[in-house]
């Protein structure tokens, strides 16, 4: 089966959205570093400003201090993978489409002019699945991504198929 499709930001933006919900895990740790440490920063800030402006002394400066260093980190740690995917999609986006060609065999995934690469599937471990993204896991964390919109209901079928027959004779 024969397929060819653009990756865009949103299509990566839902495959991270569908890894993190593989597992608990993942999930606790996104939202204790993304929501929890910017929140408490935040919270530590305004208690802070309700303190006497003249009762400054060096351990209140200092909470002050890690208080917004918190918050900076936790801006940063929420905004900077964004931004670098989001700077790197701009970048490439005069690239052609991408060719991906799957069987028994494994997975082809060429790129004209670019690159061409060919994973046989013992080098996958799992897949995870939803309406939008089909993931092919080649570790726990590293992931090939399939958008759903560019493969119709019978290649989906297919590929769901080969997936699942060649994923469970490993």
């Amino acid at each position: 089966m024969k397929f060819s499709c653009k990756l865009s930001f949103w299509d990566y933006d839902r495959a991270l959205r569908l890894h993190r919900r593989q597992k608990f895990s993942r999930w606790v740790c996104f939202l204790l570093l993304y929501r929890v440490v910017p929140l408490l920063s935040v919270v530590g800030l305004v208690l802070l400003g309700a303190f006497d402006q003249r009762a400054h002394t060096l351990p209140t400066w200092l909470l002050l201090s890690f208080a917004v260093a918190l918050l900076w980190a936790g801006i940063l740690m929420a905004a900077a993978p964004r931004e670098n995917v989001r700077r790197t999609f701009k970048r490439n986006a005069s690239m052609s489409e991408t060719s991906v060609c799957v069987d028994d065999q494994g997975v082809l995934i060429q790129v004209s002019g670019v690159s061409e690469t060919r994973m046989f599937w013992k080098a996958f471990v799992a897949t995870a699945r939803d309406d939008k993204v089909i993931l092919l896991y080649t570790s726990k964390d590293c992931f090939l991504i399939f958008p759903t919109n560019a493969i119709s209901v019978e290649q989906q079928m297919e590929l769901s198929a080969t997936i699942e027959r060649n994923l469970a004779r490993k």
